[in-house]
């Protein structure tokens, strides 16, 4: 139905991740014993993997079916294979067998844990525009938690995990909001450290849309308590373009309605249209386009920086925020750029009234085509772009943050360089070496491949790649075990900003951040208040 009821199911889903994850704790071999039933896990040589384990019940456009305290049919259960993905229109990346019954996660746990062992947990929430994605795409399997495990100095949990998608995650229609119930469950297990887990550390992290997700959950309805750290690569969080009002919900819905030929007299009737039409008719009808955030009052009440002015934030969170130095590839997809051009890449983003400020802001009439200038347009647009996307609501969010709770969240921010194209391997033509969107993905779990694989390598990384990715891994297990990643990366303060620089085949450091976002609050601010003027 909307956004809340299927792309953040995640209060109903912590009951069941953590019961199952800290059930997997006592395991010593393949088999293990559950207040659920028997379970049997896929055991490599450094972890125990339970794949495919179904945690609620979908239907379209209704509430999930949360299946924490049923056990397993016949008391056991094999979880040795990946359950669907959730179904999506196609794009280049591999994604397996799909089906509606597609709410599944997957537990990666060291081999030799014990029901003493509390170790930190990390939920990872796939990106893909909230309209493509899997927690088994790939080949190999991209977001694989075992080669998390095998690459840490320090032991943890890892799940993975399916949501909703497209017009089964978005659709927001009032016959719907009639029709279900708002309520849901919000109690996380209060027995889950007899079975190893612990609830103290509970990290979530994602990238893309899902980097959103981990930010936005923070807004949510109930979502206190139950986790402790976020880890947020490459979102666009706190921004206004990827959020939407009930009405602007509501006019894009009406669309998928009249595009499937379902407008009826009635809401009982124009329902059963669509829940008689065939998912791929659905997912034409929606057309590809990202699924904004719906603010709709009740479970995400307030657009996260509102969220935090009105004390409604999660205040106990500790967070990492960053993104990549080359996304998108301004300079690499249009070198010879110049002024006419930057101006009306410029004008795809911004408001026309807004235009000659930030023109004018930018300099944009002066940039220059020249590869070599200083103040080289694709240059300028790009600096342009992280400052939107990024880094002006980085710091936006965090100086929220910091001037209504003070000193109890501790935030880190960084910026993120890597080297694809080592394996598989690219050209220079094809983007070697150049860190964009998704790129540091392989790296963050250690896995030797690309976002966009769809066939396994006969080749590996080179000693320093893998150093570098190792680098990465221990940084995110120390903020999921003591909610802070190594030395010396800072903390972000307001009056001495700095990010910490992630770069390979140099020592990674902090580094003065001296942009000015000034502009881009304004525009924010302005828009914000027309999209949520009551708030």
């Amino acid at each position: 139905m909307i956004y809340f009821k299927s792309n953040i199911f995640i209060i109903g889903l912590f009951c069941h991740i953590l019961q199952l994850k800290s059930n997997g704790l006592i395991a010593t071999n393949v088999g293990l014993q559950t207040q659920k039933g028997t379970i049997y896990g896929r055991q490599t040589q450094s972890s125990i993997e339970y794949l495919g384990i179904q945690y609620a019940q979908a239907s379209r456009w209704k509430p999930p079916i949360d299946l924490a305290s049923d056990t397993f049919p016949n008391g056991t259960f094999n979880a040795t294979s990946f359950g669907p993905c959730c179904p999506q229109p196609t794009v280049k990346i591999y994604i397996d067998r799909q089906d509606e019954q597609c709410l599944y996660l997957n537990i990666f746990t060291p081999i030799n844990v014990s029901n003493q062992s509390l170790l930190p947990v990390l939920i990872w929430i796939h990106g893909g525009a909230l309209q493509t994605g899997c927690s088994s795409q790939g080949i190999p399997t991209i977001y694989n938690g075992t080669n998390i495990i095998a690459n840490s100095l320090q032991p943890a949990i890892i799940v993975t995990i399916n949501y909703r998608l497209g017009v089964l995650g978005d659709l927001y229609l009032p016959a719907l909001v009639e029709e279900n119930s708002p309520d849901w469950p919000t109690a996380v297990n209060k027995n889950i450290r007899d079975y190893g887990g612990n609830p103290k550390n509970v990290l979530l992290f994602g990238e893309s849309s899902g980097a959103k997700a981990v930010v936005d959950i923070g807004a949510l309805k109930g979502s206190a308590n139950l986790y402790q750290h976020i880890i947020s690569e490459s979102s666009a969080a706190s921004h206004y373009p990827y959020y939407s009002n009930i009405s602007n919900a509501i006019q894009a819905s009406n669309k998928v309605v009249q595009n499937m030929n379902c407008t009826r007299e009635n809401n009982a009737l124009m329902l059963a249209c669509l829940r008689n039409s065939s998912i791929e008719d659905l997912i034409v009808a929606f057309g590809y386009r990202p699924a904004n955030t719906i603010v709709d009052g009740y479970f995400f009440p307030y657009y996260p920086p509102l969220a935090i002015k009105n004390g409604l934030y999660n205040p106990n969170i500790t967070m990492i925020i960053g993104n990549n130095e080359q996304e998108p590839l301004t300079c690499f997809e249009n070198p010879d750029m110049n002024s006419t051009k930057a101006i009306a890449m410029t004008s795809e983003t911004i408001l026309p009234h807004w235009l000659p400020l930030f023109v004018n802001n930018y300099q944009l009439n002066s940039c220059s085509s020249n590869r070599n200038a200083k103040n080289r347009c694709c240059d300028v647009v790009h600096s342009f772009i992280i400052d939107k996307l990024f880094d002006c609501n980085v710091q936006r969010l965090y100086n929220n943050l910091y001037m209504k709770y003070q000193q109890s969240h501790k935030l880190y921010w960084y910026h993120l360089d890597c080297n694809p194209g080592i394996c598989p391997e690219l050209s220079v033509e094809e983007g070697a070496g150049l860190c964009g969107h998704v790129d540091e993905i392989p790296f963050v779990f250690g896995t030797v491949s690309s976002y966009n694989s769809m066939n396994s390598h006969n080749c590996t990384w080179d000693s320093q790649t893998r150093s570098f990715s190792n680098q990465i891994i221990s940084h995110w297990i120390s903020m999921a075990r003591d909610g802070e990643p190594l030395q010396p990366w800072p903390q972000y303060s307001p009056t001495a900003k700095k990010y910490f620089k992630i770069t390979p085949y140099h020592d990674f450091s902090p580094e003065p951040w001296y942009r000015d976002c000034s502009l881009l609050d304004q525009l924010e601010d302005e828009q914000i208040r027309i999209m949520f003027p009551i708030n």
